[in-house]
């Protein structure tokens, strides 16, 4: 993702702040924050035990996707919780994987796949202490 993007979050959220102030209200946007900020917070909350354990083991992704999706939820911005609850609906799920970037993908997946013939280097040396 390109420096640029990053740097328009912000603006896109101080700007999607206003509108929906200005649409619904101030105190039901606060509200939709902090409601939005405790069930990011309540994501995060982890508490892992041996019956949790095999159900993370079994399927990570699921696992790793509602953490990131607790963090986009914590993060008070309207673009946040919606990339937030996106991540939350297993079918929505592909729709965000598309806006990751191919080598960001690539990097994944050759890592996934075990080591591969380029990441072999031959070489031939020599001792110098043998006599």
């Amino acid at each position: 993702m390109s420096l640029k993007y990053i740097l328009l979050l912000p603006i896109l959220e101080i700007l999607l702040f206003i509108l929906f102030g200005d649409f619904f209200g101030f105190f039901p946007v606060i509200f939709y924050i902090l409601i939005t900020g405790l069930s990011g917070l309540f994501l995060l909350k982890s508490e892992i035990n041996p019956e949790n354990m095999k159900d993370i083991v079994a399927n990570p992704k699921d696992w790793i996707y509602k953490k990131i999706a607790g963090v986009l939820l914590f993060i008070p911005g309207f673009t946040t919780d919606l990339m937030g609850i996106m991540l939350l609906i297993r079918s929505l799920r592909s729709f965000v994987w598309d806006f990751v970037p191919d080598k960001t993908k690539n990097y994944f997946y050759s890592n996934s796949k075990g080591s591969s013939k380029e990441d072999i280097i031959e070489v031939d040396y020599k001792d110098l202490d043998e006599k």
